[in-house]
């Protein structure tokens, strides 16, 4: 056979361009270059340091458990020292290698693996010479959140084709990738976006498991994404506990799905998700004495009995003739009320909240759609219960269910859409874009100018530094952040007692307290409500300077002025 001649070549190829597999290609490398340079965008102007507790405790115990190879922690708290105290076998707070009684496992273990592969000298310089920037493990955890986004929109367009279509499937994903929500979880530096992946995940095996026994597939045949689900809620919860609350409404989706022994299938789902999480239940009971160590008890922050954070910084927790289920259940109720005010409305970007809210009013037709909606509606009542015993961070749990919200409301409005049967494309296609053009809206709002700044106050890197530079390794330091002082400073840091009387017992009978360390977060509280009369009035007169007779730390020096002040035993400066 000839070959074409060369003109026909040059057609052949022009033709690709235009309306060929090369107009694909080029229209998918520019859809994927503008989701990179949103994010490059998004991340320079938005990101100037961790300003996230949970984010810095995190990271500071993912870098001993790489130098320790054990699960512990820097930042003490005075209530997991009572908790190790009363509750363990050694009844020790073991404040010199602190074991961390609080946070699950995986994140800072991934955390571990990925991202600690520097000489922490070097680090330590790098905080101690810059006066700006950003502290460079810092980016690596903002990278390892950033692949985990990425994961998650490509999962939720494979899952928007097995529940619906493409055109689902492929906005769903693009509006996730444009989701400011997604990008805000992602900075912050926490385990948001991991449990988001895991979750999004687990939902995905699922849908998989349906579409095999609509298929009319034996639910044998189905076994490999079941115990994909099963891993992946095992997985879910050893990244943050409240993440249980999956575990039921996947349950209830395969005791319904399955005609003959449903039920058998939720009950082994529910018995491996408790042997897959019991070693590390093991380990906190030998360690701790809980099973949970001292996480539940965290729900006693302010509460009722306990204001603010008045419970993690008592070493001596009040219990007497107080009703903790009371107090709790007071917390739970105001919580939830100010769920339903605001946060359960914008558990995503909002807009779309409203079509998967309305579309529970409409009965999909397809198995795995019906029953897989109903599930996620469990389990999302579940998790409210649960955050609404803690804070604010674990009301933010709510945003791992924002992948499949975000699908199903997308369908309902495809449906909707379909139903308008409207004649003229380009009235239809209008419609489109102003929907995108508004689920968009809050990222490029974000994106305009004026721009965050540096975490100041309370946190600047070089200050942070210099104060713990002043301490040797194996010295505590005081401080009432705790959390930025163990990871900018690799310091053993304990937080703030709630008394004087509390310093007082830990530097006589546990361990010398060689710094004091106070920053905003105590000098900019209210003077009635939390210095003169409220929580902080043991430590209000050495905040004005005047010392007790007998305290310890009576050498010191402010920072930034007036902002912040540290106090220790000698001029240790001069030295």
């Amino acid at each position: 056979m000839a070959a074409k001649p060369f003109e026909s070549k040059i057609q052949d190829i022009v033709y690709n361009v235009d309306v060929g597999i090369g107009l694909r290609l080029i229209k998918t490398f520019l859809y994927f270059l503008f989701i990179f340079v949103i994010i490059l965008l998004y991340t320079a102007t938005q990101f100037k340091g961790f300003d996230n507790k949970d984010a810095m405790d995190c990271a500071q115990i993912a870098r001993n458990l790489q130098a320790t190879k054990k699960f512990q922690t820097q930042n003490i708290r005075p209530a997991s020292m009572w908790y190790l105290i009363e509750k363990s076998s050694k009844a020790d707070p073991m404040i010199n290698a602190h074991p961390d009684i609080l946070h699950p496992p995986l994140y800072p273990a991934v955390l571990a693996a990925g991202l600690f592969n520097v000489k922490w000298e070097a680090a330590g310089s790098e905080l101690r010479e810059k006066r700006g920037g950003v502290f460079s493990p810092e980016k690596r955890v903002i990278v390892i959140n950033h692949i985990f986004v990425v994961a998650t929109a490509v999962l939720i367009f494979m899952m928007g084709n097995r529940l619906f279509d493409r055109r689902v499937a492929l906005m769903g994903g693009t509006l996730y990738a444009l989701s400011n929500m997604v990008w805000q979880d992602s900075l912050s530096g926490t385990a948001l976006p991991m449990l988001t992946l895991i979750v999004t995940g687990a939902i995905f095996a699922t849908v998989v498991f349906l579409s095999r026994i609509e298929d009319g597939k034996h639910p044998r045949e189905a076994v490999v994404p079941f115990i994909f689900s099963v891993l992946l809620c095992i997985l879910a919860f050893l990244t943050r506990y409240g993440a249980v609350a999956l575990v039921p409404g996947l349950a209830l989706v395969y005791g319904l799905s399955i005609k003959d022994n449903g039920w058998r299938w939720a009950l082994v789902l529910v018995v491996a998700f408790l042997i897959g999480i019991s070693p590390w239940l093991a380990r906190n009971k030998m360690v701790s004495g809980g099973l949970l160590g001292l996480a539940p008890y965290t729900a006693l922050n302010d509460s009722p009995i306990f204001e603010e954070d008045t419970f993690e910084r008592s070493l001596v927790p009040a219990f007497e003739n107080k009703n903790i289920s009371a107090a709790i259940r007071h917390k739970m109720v105001e919580n939830i009320r100010k769920m339903v005010d605001g946060n359960l409305r914008t558990i995503g970007d909002g807009f779309v909240v409203c079509f998967f809210l309305v579309g529970y009013f409409y009965r999909f037709v397809r198995m795995r759609v019906h029953l897989l909606r109903w599930g996620i509606a469990l389990s999302g009542v579940a998790l409210i219960v649960i955050v609404s015993a803690f804070g604010e961070s674990s009301i933010r749990l709510l945003h791992v269910f924002w992948p499949v919200v975000m699908l199903y409301g997308l369908a309902f409005f495809y449906l909707l859409l379909d139903r308008l049967a409207l004649a003229v494309k380009l009235l239809h296609n209008a419609v489109i874009g102003s929907f995108v053009v508004w689920c968009v809206l809050p990222l490029f709002l974000t994106l305009l100018p004026p721009h965050p700044g540096w975490p100041y106050p309370p946190y600047f890197p070089p200050y942070i530094t210099h104060v713990s530079d002043l301490l040797k390794k194996n010295e505590l330091m005081c401080t009432d952040m705790p959390w930025a002082t163990a990871w900018y400073g690799d310091r053993s840091s304990l937080q703030l007692p709630l008394t004087l009387d509390e310093f007082y017992e830990i530097n006589d009978y546990t361990k010398l307290i060689s710094g004091l360390y106070f920053t905003t977060l105590t000098s900019d509280r209210t003077y009635a409500r939390s210095l003169a009369t409220g929580a902080y009035q043991s430590w209000f007169p050495i905040l004005q300077g005047r010392m007790p007779p007998d305290f310890p730390l009576s050498q010191g020096f402010p920072l930034n002025q007036v902002d912040q002040l540290f106090l220790t035993d000698r001029a240790r400066w001069a030295e």
